[in-house]
């Protein structure tokens, strides 16, 4: 099968070539529906990680266009989500080994079927290990922040506040299911959490905003004894470390990023049966949308951010 395929070719520049893709006797042939534009991959497209060429993608999820001799449980026009090893999502197909599939119900928008972020949203929850009756806060409402608001929202948490300096994105953490939100641009984060908690502070604190001046913050904002600081995201640069506080307050910090799950597959499972049942709202999620030929655009929006951007999603 003749596919188009993104390569990044020097920093700042991404190209589509033509590859033929040919799945083996354990794989199967997935024609991309939908590939997620990921923060991470910034670091290709700056040129801090990897040669060039190089290819990109790995929120990816489609149709099932072939299968392998070697492959059961898969069938021509079922609807899965993948975890891509070759970083080759922004593709029209992909060659995907059976056991980094997950199939998704016939229900779900396959413009919602990116589950690697989901994965990521499951393994970051499970590293909070939420109990019944804690106050939970999420530091930074991007995609990641958004979703895992989603997950943990209900009846287990007696408190759920979200933290961003973005009005617009607080206003999306309450619809869902943050149950106080806070600008740091407003008041100070550490005294606010102080008085919705009496005194308690947060159980745990999930920071997903990337900004390595925040670490401390979410540090001061964590009960005495056993606090868990959950950090979801790649910080750029060096983060100070209040290790007086963390000493004092004896919490743990939990780096739940890439190898932290002992098991990406259930993770993903995880995430696709969150997905089947509605747990997390993509549409209002995703921002903008890119055709697989205005790759180039895609990046350079991802690189910006615009006002308003949120999720960039590129469709083959």
């Amino acid at each position: 099968m003749i596919s188009r395929r993104a390569f990044m070719v020097e920093p700042g520049k991404i190209e589509l070539r033509q590859v033929d893709v040919t799945p083996k006797e354990d794989e199967i042939l997935v024609k991309v529906t939908v590939c997620g534009l990921c923060n991470w991959e910034l670091n290709h497209w700056r040129g801090t990680i990897g040669t060039y060429p190089q290819t990109v993608g790995h929120e990816c999820g489609g149709y099932v266009a072939a299968v392998g001799k070697n492959v059961d449980g898969f069938k021509e026009g079922d609807l899965v989500t993948a975890l891509l090893p070759n970083m080759d999502g922004f593709s029209d197909y992909v060659a995907v080994h059976k056991t980094k599939c997950i199939k998704l119900g016939p229900h779900v928008n396959p413009l919602h079927a990116f589950g690697e972020p989901l994965k990521c949203v499951v393994t970051v929850v499970r590293a909070a290990a939420p109990e019944c009756g804690d106050i939970g806060a999420v530091m930074g409402c991007g995609p990641m922040g958004l979703w895992a608001i989603q997950a943990l929202k209900g009846n287990l948490l007696s408190s759920l506040i979200a933290i961003d300096i973005d009005e617009d994105k607080l206003k999306l953490a309450k619809e869902f299911g943050a149950d106080f939100a806070i600008s740091p641009l407003k008041e100070n984060v550490e005294d606010r959490i102080k008085e919705i908690t009496d005194g308690h502070m947060a159980d745990f604190v999930i920071d997903g905003t990337g900004s390595p001046g925040t670490v401390n913050t979410s540090i001061r904002c964590l009960r005495f004894g056993k606090g868990r600081l959950v950090l979801m995201s790649s910080y750029e640069g060096e983060a100070s470390f209040d290790y007086r506080t963390a000493m004092e307050r004896s919490i743990e910090v939990r780096v739940a990023h890439g190898l932290y799950s002992n098991n990406e597959m259930d993770d993903l499972r995880r995430a696709a049966a969150c997905l089947n049942n509605g747990t997390f709202n993509m549409e209002k999620i995703i921002s903008h949308k890119f055709r697989l030929e205005n790759i180039q655009e895609a990046f350079e929006t991802l690189e910006n951010k615009p006002k308003g951007f949120l999720k960039g999603i590129v469709i083959p």
